[in-house]
């Protein structure tokens, strides 16, 4: 696989970083501003028109026809900035769920997708079984998904008012979150094949993995940009081997990380054979790259990297919780290791010579 990207994926990540960087700098993401506020929904608005919101859909439900990879690229700085809208849930989650099977989708959501395509609602997903709910009061509306009370019945969803939920604090002072508290309705069958559900949450767990390289990625750079300028006995800090050597390493997570992602991407949407492995390393790798990039960063910086004015402590616990909304680095080596095991199991026998 090349890795390299092309002209117009190069052009995309271009643009998405310079709209996400002039129009939710960190000053914003510290505010962890609620739907209800003008300015959090214009700049939803404005994602929208540029075409964000549509990246994954067909042309004929008004989508752009665009690859996980080219989506990777867009979470990738979402994760740079911190970005506290629902993009992966609603441009990715129900994008891949709708794509897939337009026709089962009930009216409701059907509706909601939208309207979401054009600006006006910011949805998050909540699939049975995944706990607390992220951008409480940070969203329009909070699709809840379960198994129907009769086996082998459709699935069932009912849409909430993501604005009206009681946000509790979060690890992630950027964040807003709410506890999975079960809706009482009205439900809607959704007849969304199992295939289908976990690509969709496959391709929505990727986009998280792709979000933690951002983060890993800026706080590197908020480290190395520190020790440059950070002077001590007379020289700079990262003049000293034991910063470059850290520093070093953390870069190679991250690299390692971002290549990973790529390339499960593209076995996800290709059906690649390896796909299933390919987004457990691309979890693993991300996870552990972060973690490493973030903490490090805090070091470099020092007593400097614990204040509330310093971004870097933002990005460890943003790190951290997305590291946990993905089961943690325990449970993606355990995936990992699932795959080999399953690999080794099916692999044909070696004839004697």
């Amino acid at each position: 696989m090349d890795f390299a990207l092309n002209e117009a994926q190069q052009m995309l990540q271009a643009s998405a970083r310079r709209f996400l960087a002039d129009n939710h700098p960190l000053t914003r993401a510290r505010q962890a501003l609620p739907w209800s506020d003008a300015a959090q929904q214009r700049l939803w608005a404005d994602m929208a028109d540029m075409g964000f919101l549509a990246l994954l859909l067909p042309e004929d439900q008004g989508g752009l026809a665009l690859g996980l990879t080219e989506a990777s690229l867009l979470a990738e700085e979402a994760g740079r900035q911190l970005l506290n809208l629902p993009w992966a849930a609603s441009a990715v989650w129900l994008a891949l769920a709708c794509r897939a099977a337009p026709a089962s989708a009930p009216a409701p959501l059907r509706d909601a997708v939208q309207a979401m395509l054009a600006g006006r609602r910011a949805l998050h997903v909540v699939d049975a079984g995944d706990g607390w709910r992220d951008h409480a009061g940070q969203c329009s509306d909070i699709v809840v998904i379960r198994e129907s009370p009769a086996p082998g019945e459709p699935l069932q969803l009912a849409l909430i008012d993501g604005a009206a939920v009681t946000a509790a604090p979060a690890l992630d002072p950027t964040l807003r979150q709410a506890p999975a508290l079960a809706p009482t309705g009205p439900w809607h069958a959704w007849a969304l094949d199992a295939a289908s559900r976990a690509q969709a949450r496959t391709g929505y767990r990727l986009m998280r993995a792709a979000e933690l390289v951002g983060v890993a990625q800026a706080a590197l750079d908020l480290a190395a940009g520190y020790a440059r300028e950070r002077v001590q006995f007379g020289r700079p800090i990262g003049s000293n081997q034991a910063i470059k050597h850290q520093l070093a390493n953390a870069w190679m997570g991250v690299d390692n990380a971002r290549l990973a992602v790529l390339y499960a991407t593209a076995a996800l949407s290709e059906n690649l054979p390896d796909a299933r492995f390919a987004c457990a390393a691309a979890e693993a790798s991300a996870i552990e790259g972060a973690l490493q990039a973030t903490r490090s960063a805090l070091q470099v910086h020092g007593g400097m990297g614990f204040t509330w004015e310093s971004d870097v402590h933002l990005y460890l616990k943003r790190a951290q919780h997305l590291a946990t909304r993905l089961g943690g680095a325990s449970r993606a080596l355990q995936q990992l290791e699932a795959q080999v095991w399953d690999a080794a199991a099916n692999a044909p026998s070696a004839t004697p010579v």
